[in-house]
């Protein structure tokens, strides 16, 4: 299978943490920013890390990320530098440029000019906190669109030593059981019908507005 490779421009703490997962998964990646500091403080975590100013066409045309599996545009504070990036990556050819945008215009602005995806990372992290609030059970929660979700959660106390069938989630609460986790080990779900066990989580994929079901 071959290796991905991405580039992230602009090393700040999204981009970091972009950088950093996508390094965790086996990837290999190209990190750009222009604090020489910042860049050299990182270096060793990465690929390949280049100090680079991303408001300079020729600099960015440098880069060769024409090679990239896509290219992850990780500034939001210059609006400027944002959308040479894009533009740039786009004209080289990149299959796929995600943009991070910090309000709804400045993403609109990005996805005119090229931008496949647009990320706003403080909004989402700040839907992601408020449902961990909401929910007791929700330790993790990903969206897959704009209403359907991927939960881990622990079950409730009640659905211990009972098994899928006979809680019938689906047809109670709307959810779908996927998986179980324990400490660092997934048990498929799909042709079992296991015990819920306490020291487990679920995995579960449902609507936002089932999620409320759970509470009741």
């Amino acid at each position: 299978m071959k290796t991905k490779t991405f580039a992230v421009l602009g090393l700040g703490r999204f981009g970091m943490g972009v950088a950093d997962e996508l390094m965790d998964r086996g990837a290999e990646v190209l990190v750009v920013d222009r604090d020489e500091r910042l860049i050299e403080e990182n270096a060793r975590k990465y690929t390949q890390a280049v100090i680079a100013d991303l408001t300079d066409a020729d600099e960015i045309r440098q880069l060769g990320l024409g090679s990239m599996d896509a290219v992850i545009v990780a500034m939001s504070e210059n609006l400027e530098a944002s959308i040479m990036c894009v533009m740039l990556a786009k004209e080289s050819g990149v299959h796929r440029v995600i943009a991070k945008a910090g309000n709804k215009r400045k993403g609109e602005i990005l996805k005119k000019v090229g931008a496949d995806q647009i990320v706003f990372p403080e909004q989402e992290s700040g839907i992601r906190a408020a449902f961990q609030l909401m929910f007791d059970d929700v330790l993790r929660f990903f969206d897959l669109t704009s209403n359907l979700v991927i939960v881990e959660m622990e079950p409730h106390r009640e659905w211990y030593g009972k098994t899928l069938f006979e809680l019938n989630l689906r047809k109670r609460y709307g959810i779908n059981v996927i998986a179980f986790r324990k400490e660092d080990k997934v048990f498929d779900v799909s042709s079992e019908n296991p015990i819920i066990q306490k020291g487990e989580t679920m995995l579960i994929v449902t609507t936002k507005e089932n999620l409320d079901k759970l509470e009741e």
